[in-house]
């Protein structure tokens, strides 16, 4: 998992792994966050089961998490394929450019917050 090794040096001196801007950017909560490094470090499309299993949770503990994370856009389902009989198995996977979409995430953040403190110090 090199990824989340990476480090970002704040101003002042501080340092963070990239996981923890995803957090932020994102509102993602802990349990959020690590089926997320599990679904950028697997490289593959887990079910549910198996990031349950992986994470050493319960199957239910999974359901709420992965829900949220494909409503902000960061993890994507499909029905996996060969099984004939029964309702299709749900499995899971990272938005395959999902650095990119950070960066532009965070783009907006600062022009939106450049605009906020530029009206801001027009005003003082």
């Amino acid at each position: 998992m090199r990824s989340v090794e990476k480090k970002v040096k704040f101003p002042d001196g501080r340092e963070v792994d990239v996981f923890t801007i995803f957090k932020f950017v994102y509102g993602l909560s802990d349990s959020e966050l690590e089926i997320l490094k599990l679904l950028i470090s697997t490289k593959g499309k887990l079910s549910a089961e198996d990031i349950a299993s992986s994470l050493n949770i319960s199957r239910n503990t999974v359901t709420k998490p992965i829900n949220l994370l494909l409503s902000k856009g960061l993890v994507l389902r499909d029905k996996e394929k060969g099984k004939a009989n029964g309702r299709p198995r749900l499995i899971y996977f990272a938005t395959p450019d999902i650095y990119s979409k950070m960066l532009t995430d965070l783009q907006s953040i600062v022009n939106d917050s450049l605009k906020e403190i530029s009206k801001i110090r027009k005003n003082t």
